[in-house]
């Protein structure tokens, strides 16, 4: 690239006015040339058709996949090759022969049934009976097994190994909590019509004698088990079955339990 503050010499040999003055009109004509950074442009419109193509291909082939795309949701919602997939019509007949029929009628609403349930419908009297009844059958077996217990403590209680008098103990408390729960029992028993009243506190009684009996028993027992020899303290272990005046407590209610027993079986009282 030429310098254009370059001046050209002068001639040899020329040094009149006429040579400083050409030299000086060269100098301020020159005009300073500038190469452009920006390309040329194209011949022609070639590369901008090449650039522009594959614009053109892409929309297309997005649309072409669109179209596929939608075809394959309405032919997968109409089923055209199956028009009855979405028919909700019956396609068997329904039976209608019995179509408004009420069923058998055995007799007519209102009318008396003679008698005909098969199930017995019972008084307020004789369901308290049944259950006074049951009541004294478990207080006759409640009574036998305090017996049994009784006779094991006199053959245990004050002279056996401790292992026994503790088995002895523990069937003491079981038959103290049997008796208890029997009597609660009594209490839920409907006596409210006054007929098996009488009967009811009679059973209490029975009951109430027969756990006397056993809270002495279960006490001797307790007595018993607190010591590792029962036969050097035999008397403090017999001493809870006795009272002040030296009278079994035991027996005293046995006599009782089962001189009244027999005699207050409960009755029926509804003439069945």
């Amino acid at each position: 690239m030429p310098n254009p503050n370059y001046v050209a010499p002068a001639p040899e040999g020329d040094s009149t006015e006429d040579g400083s003055e050409a030299a000086e009109k060269e100098r301020t004509t020159a005009i300073p040339r500038i190469e452009s950074a920006v390309p040329a442009d194209p011949d022609d419109g070639a590369s901008i058709v090449r650039d522009r193509l594959p614009r053109t291909r892409v929309i297309i082939t997005s649309l072409v996949v669109g179209v596929l795309a939608m075809s394959a949701v309405v032919l997968a919602i109409t089923h055209p090759w199956d028009p009855n997939a979405f028919d909700t019509k019956a396609k068997t007949e329904a039976d209608t022969s019995m179509a408004g029929f009420p069923g058998t009628v055995s007799e007519l609403q209102g009318q008396d049934s003679n008698g005909s349930s098969s199930e017995e419908v019972k008084s307020g009297d004789q369901a308290t009976y049944e259950k006074l009844s049951d009541v004294y059958s478990k207080l006759g077996e409640l009574s036998s097994k305090v017996d049994q217990n009784e006779d094991l403590f006199n053959q245990v209680g004050a002279s056996g190994s401790l292992d026994d008098r503790k088995k002895g103990k523990v069937a003491a408390d079981e038959l103290s909590i049997e008796i208890s729960n029997l009597i609660s029992s009594i209490d839920s028993v409907d006596v409210t019509s006054g007929t098996y009243a009488d009967d009811a506190n009679n059973l209490k009684t029975l009951g109430s004698w027969l756990r006397n009996r056993m809270d002495a028993l279960s006490s001797a027992w307790d007595v018993s088990v607190s010591y590792d020899d029962a036969q050097a303290n035999a008397g403090k272990i017999k001493a809870p079955l006795y009272n002040s005046d030296g009278a079994s407590v035991t027996e005293s209610y046995r006599k009782l339990f089962n001189d009244s027993y027999s005699g207050w079986k409960p009755a029926d009282k509804n003439g069945s």
